[in-house]
């Protein structure tokens, strides 16, 4: 019998759990070491991992009225990606730019990011889905 990483008993327990949502970590997207760009001058992501996650909105600094929520929230996810390494996720169908890392579990599996959703008119360049 295999025993299981850290992470894998995390993902699992949070399978179970209704708060947690699939979610998808993106980095910041390179060529050569350096961060390749958009003619227009736009970043470009690549997908770096799928896993599981949520947002806590405890955290907002901006009232919202309208149907998407803008402010920063600390959003949750079980991730092998290493936290200075991350930039977006994408979490219930919205993208959530990493602002800093809010915490993280002694073993590194669940980091705590405070994070700023974009507008759906400010979608990000996916290189690699």
């Amino acid at each position: 019998m295999n025993r299981l990483t850290p992470l894998q008993t995390a993902k699992r327990a949070a399978a179970q759990n209704p708060a947690f949502k699939v979610a998808k970590v993106y980095v910041t997207a390179q060529d050569g070491g350096s961060p390749v760009y958009t003619a227009a001058g736009e970043l470009q992501y690549d997908a770096a991992e799928t896993t599981l996650g949520f947002v806590d909105r405890t955290r907002e600094t901006t009232l919202t009225l309208g149907p998407s929520y803008v402010g920063a929230a600390i959003v949750t996810v079980l991730s092998e990606v290493a936290p200075n390494g991350a930039a977006l996720i994408l979490l219930d169908g919205r993208f959530y730019q990493i602002n800093s890392v809010h915490s993280s579990d002694v073993l590194a599996t669940c980091i705590r990011y405070v994070c700023t959703s974009l507008a759906d008119t400010d979608a990000p360049v996916i290189r690699t889905a």
